[in-house]
């Protein structure tokens, strides 16, 4: 007989546990993530301060044409308007038409009144010499009631041509609103085109929808031209239009350029630089923004090594820096660079704060 064992087995050593690493990054709360104090990720990152400083740099540039110049007469007559496009031209002829007939009217309706005013006085003389011939007993009743219903037939007719006289300074008065309109919609400004000088040009350019709230009127610009490449003219933004292109969503904008040597000339194209007054601006590096969904943020140093997940609306780049206009601080503390290492847990922390009410 034989007996089937199984073979003794050593004995085995109790399996020791390991204890995972601390995360080095996790999530506090809504919008906050926290960077283990003394880990290598927190040496290495750079934080460094939201910085103010004084700006003249355009924070857009954009593409114009003169679209307008004021040429003197030179002895000849007075001076006269110069456009970049037979358009403009016939807008600006035909506003000029329609306030020539407002002037017409308002004077014809003037002369209207004055000429029925001094008929009905003249025929109410007559009446009233009438009514006393009448009194004495040296004229007839029937002349007096001849000249009183002449005096009412009178009044009748200068009201109807005082009434025509009105109806024709309402329609030149619509009639110049309407061409103002016109004028407007080839991107010129009435207003602007009274009140400028022989020594200004106007030029027209189309800033894009989402720098409509940096733009405002009296601001300055600086234009280089293509043809003249080594001078720079400087301007003021006049004009905003009150509409924007639907095709391209584009804003029209005007600007009156300083050109006293009259070296500008309608259809030249420039370079144009807006938002050249000296400013106080934040700056942060570019490093520092992360891109996430539709906006823009950036890690701002918190309490117990924890940032905070801020949004911020920017502004142009300068140099490795970019403008920060609003949602920081000046000297408020953020991660300057390798920022695009925590986008995956600001996604998160974002989300977080949405799910809470």
């Amino acid at each position: 007989m034989y007996l089937l064992t199984n073979p003794l087995e050593p004995p085995t050593e109790p399996v020791k546990r390991v204890a995972p690493p601390p995360e080095v990054v996790t999530i506090r709360g809504p919008n906050c993530i926290h960077i283990a104090p003394g880990s290598l990720l927190a040496q290495k990152i750079e934080v460094v301060p939201v910085r103010k400083v004084v700006l003249s740099e355009p924070i857009l540039t954009v593409t114009g044409r003169v679209v307008a110049s004021l040429r003197p007469g030179n002895g000849k007559g007075r001076d006269f308007w110069q456009f970049d496009s037979n358009e403009m031209l016939t807008a600006y002829t035909d506003w000029q038409k329609a306030i020539a007939d407002i002037a017409f009217n308002e004077r014809q309706l003037e002369l209207v009144q004055q000429l029925a005013q001094a008929r009905l006085e003249a025929q109410r003389q007559v009446v009233r010499r009438l009514e006393k011939l009448v009194e004495a007993g040296t004229d007839a009743v029937n002349n007096l009631a001849v000249e009183r219903a002449q005096l009412l037939q009178m009044e009748i007719s200068e009201r109807r041509e005082i009434h025509q006289a009105e109806i024709a300074l309402h329609a030149s008065r619509r009639e110049e609103a309407i061409q103002v309109r016109r004028l407007q919609q080839t991107g010129l400004d009435p207003e602007l085109l009274r009140s400028a000088a022989s020594d200004i040009d106007i030029v027209l350019a189309e800033v894009p929808e989402g720098w409509l709230h940096q733009i405002k009127i009296g601001q300055g610009c600086r234009a280089r031209f293509f043809g003249l490449p080594k001078e720079t003219f400087t301007g003021r933004v006049k004009r905003i239009a009150p509409m924007l292109s639907a095709e391209r969503r584009l804003l029209r904008v005007l600007f009156t350029i300083d050109d006293p040597a009259d070296k500008l000339r309608p259809g030249m194209f420039a370079e144009i630089g807006l938002g050249t007054d000296p400013r106080e601006s934040l700056l942060v590096p570019a490093e520092a923004v992360l891109h996430i969904g539709r906006s823009d943020y950036v890690l701002v140093a918190g309490e117990d090594n924890t940032w905070l997940v801020t949004e911020v609306q920017l502004g142009e780049p300068y140099g490795n820096d970019i403008q920060v206009l609003s949602g920081v601080a000046e000297g408020m503390r953020v991660i300057g660079q390798k920022t695009i290492l925590f986008k995956p847990l600001a996604i998160r922390a974002l989300q977080l704060g949405e799910s809470q009410p």
